[in-house]
């Protein structure tokens, strides 16, 4: 990860980012692929019996061939020259799922460090919307000094992360510092729909920040943009900072709501070439301005990209992450699934930002430090936001 950081969700998910349309290939088993290099082709399945006949016979030490088999396959996919691509176990699979649908496990919370023993206790980097932890009253920039009786001063990241992790309907008890102040919280394990946007109103201005373009951010932007509306704004700041990407087909739905009947996404395969289109499902055609930053990447540089291209729309902030291409999934019939690079993407203007980014129009960086508490900045401290005001500001005068 980029800046060394240590970021993760404390909840039972892993986050991928971009994931095109989704296959079945139910009569598919990777163990009837052939493989070949220097020496004649050999069913892989016919070496795997023949080592695995070796270890039943002269084998002493334990042997779990259901998880031999998972790791081979996992390092067959590994091998692809395809840093995007994965093979996910049926249990994997299925959080991967259910992440896509917004649903999460735990208490909901994003946490940071710099180092693997923490020094002050481990940094609330952002909680995240509708989790048990917000609803509890933790906030972003909150330090946890101690959880289930176990102080996080002088102590090592990895044993901070299992205390927190846990199964569904269990509690775990909570001292955090909040700017010199001792306050205990009780959290209890629970499943929510996480919230991936949200908005408020800077002066005449609508702001909307999307965290993901996951399937559940759609309605939630639908119902940000109308009721933004609704309230009269003169225009719109969508801030994409941080955000890793998601689905396709969101970000081009997304999209559609912005912009006139135009060419939103070019998408490349292997041997043909397409283009999605915007339909007319526009709700706003107020002037609009996007934040980025280095960690903007994939569906967000689509985002971006598009209302750049379409709208004209200016860029602020800092270089985006540069991913330029996209995954399909396609599920197993054991109820696994594999996830490789199918398609390059680009948009109208049909720049490649794939390994560079996107050059945004006004650059502004933000201090090294406020990184690790981004999400805990006050507007007035956020630079580019500010610069967002200013020149969204001079646009609708």
């Amino acid at each position: 990860m980029k800046n060394n950081r240590r970021n993760i969700i404390i909840a039972v998910t892993v986050t991928f980012v971009v994931t095109a349309l989704l296959f079945t290939l139910a009569s598919c088993s990777l163990l009837n692929f052939r493989i070949s290099g220097n020496a004649e082709p050999v069913e892989i399945n016919e070496k795997l019996t023949e080592i695995s006949a070796y270890i039943d016979k002269y084998g002493i030490m334990p042997f779990d061939k259901e998880k031999a088999l998972s790791n081979a396959i996992f390092f067959y996919v590994a091998s692809m020259e395809d840093p995007y691509c994965s093979y996910m176990d049926a249990k994997e699979y299925s959080d991967y799922l259910d992440e896509l649908s917004g649903s999460f496990t735990g208490i909901g919370i994003n946490v940071i460090t710099k180092d693997e023993v923490l020094k002050d206790g481990l940094l609330v980097y952002r909680v995240i919307g509708n989790s048990p932890a917000e609803t509890a009253g933790i906030q972003n920039g909150d330090v946890i000094i101690e959880a289930n009786g176990t102080s996080f001063i002088d102590f090592p990241y990895e044993d901070a992360i299992d205390i927190l992790l846990d199964e569904i309907g269990t509690t775990v008890d909570l001292v955090i510092d909040r700017q010199g102040e001792r306050l205990d919280f009780h959290v209890v394990r629970q499943n929510f729909t996480k919230r991936l946007i949200d908005y408020e109103i800077i002066g005449n201005l609508g702001y909307i920040i999307i965290y993901q373009f996951e399937s559940a951010a759609l309605e939630q932007f639908e119902t940000a943009l109308k009721e933004l509306e609704k309230a009269g704004v003169s225009g719109y700041i969508f801030d994409v900072r941080n955000n890793p990407g998601g689905e396709l087909n969101t970000v081009k739905n997304m999209v559609d709501f912005l912009v006139p009947k135009d060419e939103i996404v070019v998408l490349q395969y292997k041997d043909y070439e397409s283009s999605l289109y915007s339909s007319d499902n526009r709700i706003t055609n107020k002037p609009y301005v996007v934040l980025i930053n280095g960690e903007s990447a994939s569906a967000s540089e689509l985002f971006s990209s598009s209302l750049r291209d379409i709208c004209g729309s200016k860029l602020i902030g800092e270089q985006s992450y540069g991913k330029g291409v996209g995954q399909t999934t396609f599920s197993l019939s054991d109820g696994s699934a594999l996830k490789f690079t199918t398609f390059r993407y680009v948009t109208k203007s049909r720049y490649n930002y794939d390994g560079i980014g996107l050059e945004p129009d006004y650059s502004v960086s933000l201090p090294i430090e406020d990184n690790m508490y981004y999400y805990s900045m006050s507007r007035e401290d956020d630079t580019q936001l500010q610069k967002a005001v200013q020149v969204l500001g001079e646009l609708v005068e």
